[in-house]
């Protein structure tokens, strides 16, 4: 399951990181992908939806 470490930073200050797995079967992934699903996780974490906006994301392969 491909795997990647999404950082996050809002008004040029990192925020944290999340570790995004994404289970697509027979289509291909796009580093969007996990910036979407970033941001969904941003909104359940309570981030307003002008803070989602706002913010800025690194994709990057997970260490290990």
């Amino acid at each position: 399951m491909p795997t990647k470490l999404i950082d996050v930073f809002l008004r040029d200050e990192y925020l944290r990181s999340y570790t995004i797995a994404l289970g697509f079967v027979h289509a291909p992934i796009f580093e969007q992908d996990y910036v979407d699903r970033a941001r969904i996780q941003m909104q359940a974490d309570g981030w307003s939806a002008d803070e989602v906006q706002q913010a800025r994301f690194v994709v990057r392969d997970e260490e290990g």
